[in-house]
């Protein structure tokens, strides 16, 4: 008569680290009444599932066909085990793996929760710069090694406070296993550093000056996910010629970042593909075509100078909301780097590099393991086509 409790060993390959997906299972296995455990491994993620075979059966299938967002699964395969007598379902420390082969997801877009966590002035992640969840924040940027546990990462030196932990270990909250969890009295903080300064502003007194600088018309760089950017006001000619001549870029058109959509559409008329584009969690530079006369209203001419089109980005990490939403301007957003050189991640580096490009940098602590810059896309034929 067969067994009325079964296991099995389920192994999941392809996108399933830094997506929530252990956190996915293990409220799916509570909500089935699963037993057993989950943990990242060299491959993507291990899991064993102690339950009815019916259970079992619902189980896999919802594993198969309702991943989590930004998970991408490309196989998945079960093996029969003998049954423990499991109670609850846990997810445990990942193995060691040295030969590690898992797919990680790219680093993700603040998501509208966190805008809304990072806008509330009841929040205690109030203005933070860094908020994240399951659904957004850094990935592939912060990643030393496999498999995505915070160990493995550049947030290990951030001890997490008893607020975050508590979060970090309560299954019904979207910060689960979210691996940079952080707020402000444990992750990572701004600092802001003109070249002649030996005292830097720090937090918010950072934050407010880098925003009056750029209010002044200088250049500022600033550190994000995977480098350093050097960022101006786009309306002003003057303030964008010089960081021309200073970057020694002669006529290259400057991605503009701006603070929505409904701003890119004063300057350009993007279709509905192009705006789902640039809101994707992807958050990319999306090469417009300019109105048809040639001009960018407001625009300094020298941002894409002969050219007919215009590089649009939307602000993709909550540094880069914090600045837009102080501002309410279009800025200048490119690598931090004199054309043809690397892109720029380490401060000592900024200082030394960037010195004669910049007036000032904002800067923060959380170090940066893998370089990336933004990626380009353009719609031909109606398709997205990446161009970098």
């Amino acid at each position: 008569m067969p067994s009325a409790v079964e296991r099995l060993e389920i192994d999941i390959e392809g996108t399933v680290q830094g997506v929530g997906f252990r956190p996915f299972v293990a409220r799916l296995a509570a909500e089935l009444g699963i037993a057993g455990r989950v943990a990242n491994s060299g491959s993507g993620v291990r899991l064993e599932a102690e339950a009815s075979p019916r259970a079992l059966d619902s189980f896999v299938a919802r594993l198969r066909e309702l991943p989590p967002r930004h998970a991408k699964i490309t196989r998945l395969t079960c093996q029969t085990m003998q049954p423990c007598g499991d109670r609850g379902f846990t997810i445990h420390p990942s193995p060691a793996t040295p030969t590690a082969r898992a797919d990680i997801t790219p680093d993700l877009a603040t998501c509208p929760d966190c805008l809304a966590d990072m806008r509330n002035p009841a929040n205690r992640r109030y203005a933070y710069p860094f908020i994240n969840c399951t659904a957004c924040g850094p990935r592939y940027t912060i990643l030393e090694n496999l498999p995505y546990d915070r160990p493995n990462t550049t947030m290990a030196a951030f001890e997490q406070c008893p607020a975050c932990k508590a979060e970090y270990l309560n299954p019904n909250d979207r910060r689960f296993h979210a691996q940079p969890n952080a707020c402000p009295d444990c992750g990572p903080q701004l600092a802001f550093q003109s070249f002649a300064d030996t005292h830097p502003l720090q937090g918010h007194d950072a934050l407010n000056h880098a925003v009056a600088r750029l209010q002044a018309g200088d250049i500022v760089a600033v550190k994000g996910l995977g480098g350093y950017h050097l960022l101006c006001d786009a309306t002003r000619n003057e303030t964008v010629t010089s960081l021309r001549r200073r970057k020694h870029r002669d006529a290259k058109p400057f991605a503009v970042m701006f603070p929505d959509v409904a701003d890119i559409r004063l300057y350009t008329a993007p279709t509905a593909t192009e705006e789902t584009l640039l809101q994707s969690p992807a958050a990319p530079i999306v090469i417009l075509p300019k109105w048809s006369d040639g001009a960018a209203p407001g625009l300094a001419e020298e941002v894409a100078p002969r050219s007919p089109n215009l590089g649009a980005i939307l602000p993709y990490t909550p540094l880069h909301h914090l600045l837009m939403d102080r501002l309410s301007r279009p800025l200048v957003a490119t690598s931090a780097n004199v054309s043809g050189d690397p892109i720029v991640t380490e401060f000592d580096d900024a200082l030394t590099r960037l010195h004669g490009i910049a007036d000032g940098i904002l800067r923060h602590d959380r170090p940066i393991a893998r370089p990336v810059e933004d990626s380009v896309l353009r719609l031909m034929a109606g398709h997205p086509t990446l161009l970098r």
